[in-house]
């Protein structure tokens, strides 16, 4: 049977919150990729080697500096590519397709245009981890059912 939502937990204000990511229907899912082909794909190719273990003869503390500085490097250049209104597009697109279980039971994240839960709302951080998860989850297939780990190397948490 086919999957047509997925929980995920992550740490919103300190606190960790569970969150119901649902499958988008074949035609916003369809401009999903076409948006993430267009906008997101030279920015993921930019940082490929950003995410690749460090080599055993390699100065790791080095390295990680060294990283994180072209990372930081490249936020403005991968910015630039993305218009203020193509940016809140897509991720309206993506938080309407999540829900955050509340005590009250499940609430969507927005409403078209609108923010449900505040949490979400005044935490850019989250929204932006949100939407990946949401990528990940609706553009799996197209990545032979890796997600976009497939395009990336294996990223640690570890620094």
């Amino acid at each position: 049977m086919r999957e047509v939502t997925k929980q995920v937990k992550h740490e919103v204000d300190g606190e960790e919150m569970t969150f119901q990511v649902r499958k988008m229907n074949a035609l916003d899912g369809s401009y999903l990729m076409k948006f993430c082909a267009e906008k997101l794909m030279p920015i993921f190719s930019a940082m490929k080697d950003t995410f690749k273990p460090v080599g055993e003869d390699e100065d790791e503390e080095a390295v990680v500096q060294a990283r994180t500085a072209e990372v930081l490097n490249m936020i403005p250049v991968a910015l630039a590519s993305l218009s203020r209104k193509d940016l809140a597009e897509f991720q309206t697109m993506c938080l309407n397709t999540v829900d955050a279980l509340l005590p009250a039971g499940w609430q969507q994240i927005m409403d078209g245009n609108s923010f449900c839960v505040e949490e979400i709302e005044y935490d850019a951080g989250a929204a932006l981890v949100l939407c990946y998860d949401v990528l990940e989850f609706n553009l799996g297939g197209f990545f032979g059912g890796k997600g976009l780990s497939s395009l990336l190397p294996q990223q640690s948490t570890q620094q």
